[in-house]
């Protein structure tokens, strides 16, 4: 037995009709049919709701192309079959649909929606190992913005063992990332530490071509990466601070602000949040170990990082927000 008549079942019921206008690169739903005379008007109508699906997604009506692909999607069942790779193919791009949809809501706080959205998604991603681990990262999203950490983190679990067995993901430090976060908000610093390295890794191999010693100058790094490394940095010396590793917390933190600041600039608001908990963390160092060593790091902190009193923070995106682990604001001064 298989997923797919379920996921039409599903699907048949829609998704109330509101209108959305929202950004982003939507997927697109393109069929192939063949034509005989007996089925001809009925094919021909598929093509004319997949054509409708294109028009909405360039409009931006992303909610209505959703329930126009739902309609394909049943059609292509009665048509191909359940278990058909036309069918199949299909899941997979209304799966794609689900997920965008669903981290739009979440921005809007719409968690009855979103929920709804990502269990479609769920379904239809049965043989797409790719789109179910993203499916179960934003579920983990979903669970972490309810303050259910617990079942964020069974979802994060089963998207790392997927992307594992996985021979290409996209941005896979994310995911460890993520996983990163969630430890720390439950108290288990050392696997969550393990967690930023792991993910700090994967970034390193990631952008090696542009950022290490082989780079040859030739391509920019992405902005958007650049500050997932920023914060895979950060993440390090948030979780070296809760273990009460000082010297090796400054360092992580000091070269999360170092490399905001030489590839995104220094009003970036990713780099006004590292230096502001780059700041923090010094302050609360220095009460806990006072020491000259403490203070010849300090000496090699890099210039103009800004004052003690800090820098008015800028808020970073939603998406890589998630990903930073929270300062033990006050830890480091208990005993």
């Amino acid at each position: 037995q298989t997923g797919a008549p379920n996921a039409a079942q599903l699907l048949v019921q829609g998704v109330p009709c509101r209108d959305l206008h929202t950004k982003g690169t939507a997927p697109r739903l393109n069929g192939r049919m063949e034509y005989d005379g007996e089925n001809n008007a009925e094919l021909l109508a598929l093509q004319r709701i997949d054509e409708t699906c294109k028009q909405l997604q360039t409009q931006g009506n992303y909610l209505e192309a959703l329930e126009c692909m739902e309609r394909g999607l049943v059609l292509r069942q009665h048509f191909f079959g359940a278990d058909s790779d036309e069918v199949w193919r299909a899941c997979k791009v209304v799966g794609e649909m689900c997920n965008l949809l669903a981290m739009t809501y979440l921005q809007q706080e719409d968690f009855a929606m979103v929920l709804e959205l990502l269990k479609k998604a769920e379904i239809l991603t049965e043989r797409d190992n790719a789109g179910r681990a993203v499916t179960f990262n934003n579920l983990a999203c979903y669970y972490r913005r309810q303050g259910k950490l617990h079942a964020a983190l069974q979802y994060l679990q089963k998207a790392l063992k997927i992307e594992n067995k996985l021979d290409q993901v996209d941005n896979p430090a994310d995911t460890y990332l993520n996983t990163c976060a969630v430890l720390s908000q439950l108290g288990r610093h050392q696997s969550a530490l393990e967690h930023a390295q792991q993910a700090l890794i994967l970034l390193q191999e990631e952008l090696s071509r542009v950022l290490g010693p082989m780079a040859d100058g030739n391509e920019a790094p992405k902005a958007d990466r650049i500050a997932v490394l920023a914060i895979a940095y950060h993440n390090v010396g948030v979780e070296y601070e809760f273990l009460k590793k000082f010297d090796q917390s400054l360092q992580s933190y000091r070269k999360g602000v170092e490399v905001s600041e030489r590839f995104l600039g220094p009003d970036h608001a990713i780099t006004v949040t590292l230096r502001n908990s780059c700041i923090a963390a010094r302050r609360a160092i220095m009460v806990r170990d006072p020491q000259a060593r403490l203070q010849n790091l300090e000496s090699k902190g890099r210039k103009g990082r800004g004052g003690g009193a800090g820098t008015r923070r800028a808020k970073p995106a939603e998406s890589q927000e998630a990903m930073m682990s929270p300062r033990p604001d006050g830890a480091a001064e208990q005993g």
